[in-house]
C-alpha cells in the first residue's frame, strides 16, 4: 500500500509539473530601440524583442487578461531598466499544435523559463492599492448617447458584435459592459477597474477620447488619434453616461522574493 502511494504522488507531480521550452536563448539588448514585444511563430518557435523582466513576469503571472506594473511587487531596480531578448522553441509535444492553443501555454512556459534561468520565485497576495470603479454617473441612471442596449442577435451574425478598439476609440454592436471595463484598465489607466455599473447584457458602444500620449500611426493609412477630442474620463461621462472613480481596494499582486541576471547563451 506504502509503496502504491508513493507512486500515485509520483504521478500526480508530473501530472502538475509546469511545461517548459525545450530549447531557450537569453541575451541582454543594448539597442536603443523603445518598443518591443514578440510571441509564437509556426512551429512552436517563440521569441520576445527588447522586454524587461517586469514585463515578462507581468506575462508569465497574470491570471486574468492582464497585470498591471502596480501589481508587480519589489525586485531590484535593473528588472525595469535592462531588456533581454529570447529566442525558444517549445518540445514536439507541443510544436505541431496552432498558435491558437500554444497561447494559453505561454504563461507556463514563460514561468518555467524565468525559474530555471533567473532563479525567480514568487508569491501571491492581496493588497490595498490604487483602482478605478466603472459607475453609473447620472443619479437617474440614464445613459449616454453613445450607449445603447443592443438590438442585434448576435448569435446570428457575430461580426456586427466585435468589438473595435484602437488608440482613442472603442466601438462596438454588442459587447458586454464587463468588456469595456477591461478594455479601460489594460489599455488606458493601467490600474484595476471594478464593473460597478450593474448594467448586464450586450450594448451598442461608441466611444472616442484623446490618449494621454498620442502614439506615432503605425503605416501610413493609420492616423494618429485626433487632440480635439476629451479626455477620457469627459468621453465616458459625456458619450456613454459613466464615470470612472478612483478608490482603494484589495488588488492581487505578484511579490518577486529573488530574481537573478540571466546567464547569457
Amino acid at each position: 500500500m506504502r509503496h502504491a502511494a508513493i507512486a500515485l504522488l509520483l504521478l500526480m507531480g508530473q501530472a502538475v509539473s509546469k511545461p517548459a521550452f525545450e530549447v531557450a536563448t537569453i541575451k541582454r539588448n543594448t539597442s536603443l530601440a523603445s518598443s518591443g514585444g514578440g510571441g509564437f511563430a509556426s512551429g512552436g518557435r517563440f521569441s520576445m524583442t527588447n522586454v524587461d523582466v517586469r514585463t515578462l513576469v507581468r506575462i508569465a503571472y497574470r491570471s486574468g487578461p492582464v497585470l498591471f506594473p502596480s501589481q508587480i511587487i519589489g525586485g531590484p531596480d535593473w528588472i525595469d531598466s535592462e531588456s533581454y531578448d529570447i529566442t525558444a522553441k517549445v518540445g514536439a509535444d507541443l510544436a505541431g499544435k496552432p498558435q491558437t492553443e500554444l497561447f494559453p501555454v505561454q504563461p507556463l512556459l514563460l514561468q518555467s523559463l524565468l525559474e530555471e534561468r533567473l532563479k525567480l520565485t514568487v508569491h501571491r497576495e492581496t493588497r490595498e492599492l490604487q483602482r478605478f470603479a466603472l459607475v453609473l454617473a447620472r443619479k437617474d441612471g440614464a445613459l449616454g448617447p453613445q450607449l445603447r442596449r443592443s438590438r442585434l442577435d448576435c448569435a446570428v451574425d457575430f461580426s456586427q458584435c466585435s468589438t473595435r478598439a484602437r488608440q482613442g476609440s472603442f466601438s462596438s454592436g454588442g459587447t458586454p459592459i464587463a468588456s469595456l471595463s477591461n478594455y479601460l484598465a489594460s489599455a488606458v489607466v493601467q490600474r484595476v477597474v471594478v464593473d460597478r455599473t450593474g448594467l448586464d447584457g450586450r450594448f451598442e458602444i461608441a466611444l472616442e477620447w484623446t490618449p494621454d500620449r498620442t502614439p506615432l500611426p503605425l503605416n501610413g493609412d493609420v492616423p494618429p488619434p485626433s487632440p480635439d477630442k476629451p479626455s477620457i474620463f469627459t468621453a465616458l461621462q459625456d458619450q456613454l453616461g459613466l464615470k470612472l472613480e478612483p478608490e482603494r481596494g484589495p488588488v492581487e499582486v505578484i511579490v518577486i522574493d529573488h530574481v537573478e541576471r540571466p546567464t547569457e547563451n
